[in-house]
């Protein structure tokens, strides 16, 4: 028994010796007189000589205590933990190391300070497991479901819904004139069904719709056609990224809903996610996030995003992007990449410096070593611009062009446009410059890009403002759309709707702090993206397009969640652009959609 009890006390004085993991420990602070919160962040268990990393929202902090230096660096904040106390003493322990700041009351709870990491040098950066502790809320109210009980779903109702139903057996009468995508569908009384379409994406749609309706098939006859020929969806993989099984899921809804575009965001400031083999620091480089080295230097990687994300590259191969789209058009979806800029461009301005510094080749260089612009970028960057004046850009967006071009080829898969970006390009950028005559240029060098390659350009509207009258008309020429996102439309350009305050699937469903997500375009759901109304704006409307933006993303679940069911305004909307009745709509999706959703084991908002 003595011997038993004694390895029991040597058991525990050796757990009492074990050094605990550090971790971290937030608390939201009450709203105060003045409006701000005083928050506390308690690291435990750090050791000395080491620091934090962490990332946080929203700005406007006031340190008013702690031990430690606490330091913001582009969009990261870090925490240096001192080796000698407050009076010189060299620390004999691992601190407790407790900060308190003041800054703006949560908006949600996703907005807390997240993704912390432990960096020691010679040791490999530890992520950190951190407790919340915010402050009490109350239940969640629930929903009315009066609107549930006003439409009985019938056999036909389906997302997008059909435009003409006739249900038995009598002839339907046909319309005259038959759009691009029209189809039929005659249903005998054996429950047999018979298509008629005049083109491939028409028979395509008829065999969505077919695998939609409830079995057993009921006698009808139905005739449909999208009212838009431009159908989108934008997914923004720089911020978040999501594997090739998560995006050819994402495709699978997109099909299911007849959207006929995925507009693929995969270059930004966070991350360049196409690999590009002449230039592999674009993806091992600019596709890969490290913490900096100990002196703040970017030198094997970009340094985390929003998610805080380290450790291997986060890219498609060119044969994962050819697999991706072969998918999306056997679906009858095309890809337009987008490769954001002359702003946004952070990742691949720090990938071709790292090319530079390995080859001593300046051909590929995206900004100036000279430029002396001071500017804050939207997302809090300093050094995201492009030196559009610089030649070494357009041999870069040359090669990048002629790659994506080369990939769609092999695949036997048509390549629609390249979407340029364009937008946001922060105030004092081109210092020492005329800002129109570097737009001009831009515009310009990109022009001449897609000329020499007989492709077609897309932008965001910013893109199409403010151009002398001859760079207009070039423009106009080689453009397949702008989105609007900001305004109205701009007239003379063929226009794919894509308003922020109706479209952006990152908004927040709503204000309850338990929504992720942003608001600075209101909040959007499933009857926000409903509401939007194609005749509200001006130009030459191609059709409409739903954004998810990945920078409050933090795993599939999110994004699913985030598109369920709010993105089915978007789907609908392309396809019926007269569709008023919500209710109706909304008991579709419940009654057809969302089973679906359950089944495969999506995250979604449930009512």
């Amino acid at each position: 028994m003595m011997h038993k009890l004694s390895i029991f006390i040597l058991l525990l004085a050796l757990a009492a010796c074990t050094p605990q993991p550090p971790t971290a420990e937030w608390t939201e602070g009450a709203t105060e007189a003045n409006g701000q919160a005083l928050h506390t962040l308690v690291l435990h268990n750090v050791p000395e000589g080491s620091r934090v990393w962490f990332q946080e929202l929203f700005d406007g902090k006031t340190m008013v205590e702690g031990p430690a230096m606490h330091h913001y660096q582009g969009s990261s904040w870090y925490i240096d933990i001192p080796s000698n106390d407050s009076l010189g003493r060299i620390r004999k322990s691992a601190p407790t190391v407790t900060l308190k700041y003041h800054g703006r009351p949560l908006p949600r709870q996703r907005w807390a300070p997240e993704a912390f990491i432990l960096q020691q040098k010679g040791k490999p950066d530890m992520p950190m497991e951190v407790q919340y502790h915010f402050l009490e809320l109350p239940p969640e109210e629930a929903i009315s479901e009066d609107f549930a009980c006003r439409y009985e779903v019938q056999p036909a109702d389906i997302i997008p819904q059909i435009k003409r139903i006739q249900y038995g057996i009598e002839p339907m009468e046909s319309t005259e004139t038959h759009p691009y995508g029209w189809y039929r569908i005659t249903i005998d009384t054996d429950g047999n069904p018979s298509v008629e379409a005049d083109d491939e994406d028409g028979a395509y749609y008829a065999q969505v719709t077919l695998n939609k309706l409830p079995k057993p098939l009921q006698p009808m006859t139905l005739e449909d056609w999208p009212d838009f020929p431009y159908r989108g969806f934008m997914l923004d993989v720089a911020r978040d990224f999501r594997t090739v099984d998560e995006v050819l899921e994402i495709i699978d809804l997109m099909a299911s809903w007849k959207m006929n575009v995925l507009h693929f965001h995969i270059a930004d400031d966070e991350s360049w996610c196409l690999e590009i083999k002449a230039l592999p620091e674009l993806t091992e480089f600019g596709g890969r996030h490290a913490l900096p080295d100990w002196d703040l230097q970017e030198s094997i990687a970009l340094k985390p995003t929003i998610n805080g994300h380290i450790g291997n590259a986060t890219f498609y191969t060119a044969e994962e992007y050819q697999q991706i789209i072969r998918y999306a058009w056997d679906r009858r979806i095309s890809v337009i990449p987008e490769f954001d800029t002359p702003g946004h461009s952070r990742a691949s301005i720090k990938a071709m410096q790292a090319y530079e510094r390995r080859t001593g080749n300046s051909t590929y260089r995206l900004q100036d070593p000279a430029d002396t612009s001071h500017y804050w970028s939207a997302q809090d960057f300093t050094d995201n611009v492009l030196s559009v004046e610089l030649p070494s850009v357009y041999h870069f967006y040359g090669l990048v062009f002629d790659e994506v071009i080369q990939l769609h080829q092999e695949a036997n898969v048509p390549l629609p446009a390249i979407h340029i970006g364009g937008d946001e390009v922060p105030d004092g950028a081109w210092t020492g410059k005329d800002r129109h005559e570097m737009k001009e240029t831009f515009i310009n060098g990109m022009l001449d890009l897609a000329e020499q390659r007989n492709i077609r350009l897309a932008g965001w509207e910013d893109i199409a403002r403010d151009l002398e009258p001859e760079t207009e008309v070039r423009l106009k020429r080689s453009l397949y759309f702008i989105n609007v996102w900001n305004t109205e439309g701009i007239e003379g350009f063929p226009v794919v709707l894509s308003p922020a305050s109706y479209t952006y699937l990152d908004l927040a469903y709503s204000a309850d702090p338990r929504e992720i997500g942003l608001h600075w375009a209101g909040y959007v759901d499933e009857r926000k993206t409903f509401d939007l109304d194609p005749n509200d704006y001006k130009g030459d409307i191609l059709g409409v397009q739903a954004q998810l933006w990945s920078s409050q993303l933090r795993s599939f679940d999110d994004a699913t969640y985030q598109m369920l069911p709010k993105a089915l305004g978007i789907a609908e909307h392309g396809w019926n652009s007269q569709t008023n009745d919500f209710n109706r709509f909304y008991n579709i999706i419940v009654d057809r959609e969302m089973p679906v959703w359950e089944k495969n084991g999506f995250a979604f908002k449930k009512r």
